[in-house]
């Protein structure tokens, strides 16, 4: 009786780790592309130079 147990607590335990898996795959394939489009937007934002906006008065035309 106790090899029967033994083997089923074996199996369960096996598709535990084998769902725990594939949802940590399916996390991970879900999160890769905004992860890179975040460091794209990063990098970019690195190379650009700060530049500073002037704010100038609005002229109606008479």
């Amino acid at each position: 009786m106790k090899m029967k147990r033994q083997q089923k607590t074996g199996l369960m335990t096996r598709i535990v780790l084998l769902i725990s898996f594939l949802i940590l795959l399916g996390r991970l394939l879900y999160a890769i592309p905004g992860a890179i489009e975040h460091r794209q937007q990063k990098q970019q934002a690195q190379s650009a130079p700060a530049t500073s906006l002037s704010v100038q008065p609005v002229r109606d035309n008479p």
